[in-house]
């Protein structure tokens, strides 16, 4: 059902539609809407980034899908690693192959960086990316994810 989907690296003209994919899919997590004008800044910033592709899936409906990775260095290991901050496709696409596409080309980007590893996030309640992911190969590891969230000038209370 993907025929005629092409991915492709992202452009700055391709912000609002990437914007629009953020929108849903903080809608489908229970974030909170991003702005456009943030949007479009972290893209900007991205697209300079030599280690910081952003991909997006596009047919005959125009931009459809969108993944975001960072190829990062893991000094730990002596190898590379492929972080997927951000994967979404409009709902209206989702089941269709799209997902799958933009996953085949982090796949080959991580290949060709030599990483031998590929990290995302789901929460515990998208169950359906949680099902999605697992359809893929990849496997929930045991980890405790710590988040700081707040300022560095007035950080949270640990006690709260």
């Amino acid at each position: 059902m993907t025929s005629g989907t092409r991915i492709r690296g992202a452009r700055a003209e391709d912000a609002r539609a990437i914007h629009a994919l953020a929108c849903e899919l903080a809608a489908t997590v229970g974030d909170s809407q991003p702005s456009f004008e943030g949007v479009e800044a972290r893209l900007l910033e991205l697209l300079d980034g030599p280690r910081s592709p952003v991909l997006v899936a596009e047919g005959k409906d125009g931009v459809v899908g969108v993944a975001s990775l960072w190829i990062k260095p893991d000094l730990a290991h002596g190898d590379a690693v492929v972080e997927v901050p951000m994967l979404a496709v409009a709902e209206d696409h989702r089941r269709t192959g799209v997902g799958k596409l933009l996953m085949e080309e982090v796949r080959n980007i991580a290949a060709d960086n030599g990483a031998y590893l590929i990290e995302l996030v789901a929460t515990s309640a998208n169950v359906a990316a949680r099902e999605f992911y697992r359809s893929l190969g990849f496997v929930e590891a045991d980890v405790v994810p710590l988040e700081f969230v707040g300022s560095q000038e007035d950080p949270p209370d640990p006690d709260e």
